[in-house]
Parts: C-alpha cells; sequence; structure tokens
C-alpha cells in the first residue's frame, strides 16, 4: 500500500461526460464495475472490464473525452483503493439528490462491483469465496444491488437516510476489505498480464 493524494472525482462532470458520450450505463454501476474489477485483477483488468462494457455502446464524437475521464476513474479508484489512509469512497450522488436517487445509485454501484469482480475473477462466482469475510461481502453486495425505498420511505417516514447513511459507509469499508483479501489474486492476474 501506498499513501496518496488521489484526486476525488467529480461526479456531476463525469455523469454529464458518459451521457454526452452516449453511454446507457449509470455511472455508479461503472464505478462499482471499474472498483470490482480492480480488486480482482488491477488496473488491467478494470481496464478490460469498461472496454468490454462500453464496445457494444454507439458512443457520440465526445467518446474521444470520455477515453480521459474512464482512464481518470481506473487511475484515482485504483490510487484510492491503495491508499493506506483509506480514503476510498463509492462515487456515488452527493447527500442532497434525492433519497430514492441515492439508494438506486448504491444499488447500481454494488451491481456493477459484483460484475467487476465476477468477469475479472470468473473462479469467485463458481466456487465458495477463500474467506468467510469475503463471501459475506459479496453476499450482502447482491442484496445492496435490489435495494430499493419502501412506499413509507419514499414518502418521507421513518429515517431512511441514517440506514443509507450506515449502508454506504459498510460498502466503503468492505471494498477496502475485498481489496485486500483478493490480494493475492490481483497479483497473479497482474503477473499473467505481463
Amino acid at each position: 500500500m501506498t499513501s496518496s493524494s488521489a484526486t476525488p472525482l467529480d461526479y456531476e462532470r463525469l455523469r454529464d461526460s458518459l451521457a454526452a458520450a452516449g453511454a446507457v450505463v449509470a455511472l455508479p454501476e461503472l464505478h462499482g464495475g471499474v472498483c470490482g474489477a480492480l480488486c480482482a485483477g488491477g488496473v488491467p483488468a478494470a481496464s478490460r472490464w469498461l472496454l468490454g462494457l462500453l464496445e457494444d455502446a454507439q458512443l457520440t464524437d465526445e467518446a474521444a473525452a470520455l477515453a480521459d475521464d474512464l482512464e481518470a476513474i481506473v487511475a484515482t479508484s485504483a490510487q484510492m483503493l491503495d491508499d493506506d489512509d483509506l480514503r476510498f469512497e463509492p462515487l456515488l450522488p452527493n447527500d442532497d439528490e434525492p433519497l430514492a436517487q441515492q439508494v438506486e445509485a448504491l444499488a447500481a454501484w454494488c451491481q456493477g462491483f459484483l460484475s467487476g469482480i465476477g468477469s475479472t475473477h470468473a473462479a469467485l462466482a463458481n466456487r465458495p469465496p477463500a474467506s468467510d469475510a469475503l463471501g459475506e461481502i459479496l453476499r450482502d453486495f447482491a442484496e445492496i444491488s435490489r435495494a430499493g425505498l419502501s412506499d413509507e420511505e419514499a414518502e418521507g417516514q421513518g429515517s431512511p437516510d441514517f440506514a443509507l447513511a450506515e449502508i454506504h459507509e459498510y460498502v466503503r469499508v468492505s471494498v477496502q476489505i475485498v481489496f485486500e483479501e483478493l490480494g493475492a489474486e490481483r497479483a497473479a492476474a497482474m503477473r499473467d498480464v505481463h
């Protein structure tokens, strides 16, 4: 691990860049997938995952500008995951966005994360994870990927925003655990690339 001062990613600007290029994937799902691929296979795997995700998309002329943004997402996310100060943050909308959008974004982020891990480290999908913690996290992310607000929560009754903050923190810390747990697999995958 290293300590770095990774530049935080600008959610709104990156979301707009994706939309301008004609990408149909949501930014949280894209970032989750990049992070899952980074955990399982490092930067080369994250780049391959992105290419696979976007290869069928009929992107506009704005796609050239998007390439720089995608490189920044991969590089910054890799730095944040490898940071001794544990500064990793999933790329999600601000807290002032409507709660339903925040929940939907976190669910999409977890879905993307599972996709990134699964496509990079297919063996995880076909066998029990090496540790109980890893298996529990992946099962929890699968549950979170199906999250939504109840009718009462959507109407502002109860305190789902507090629960969302707890789930967000759980996801943030869990990704760092997965990154550590898959260190040997990531190193092996990166050796295979070179």
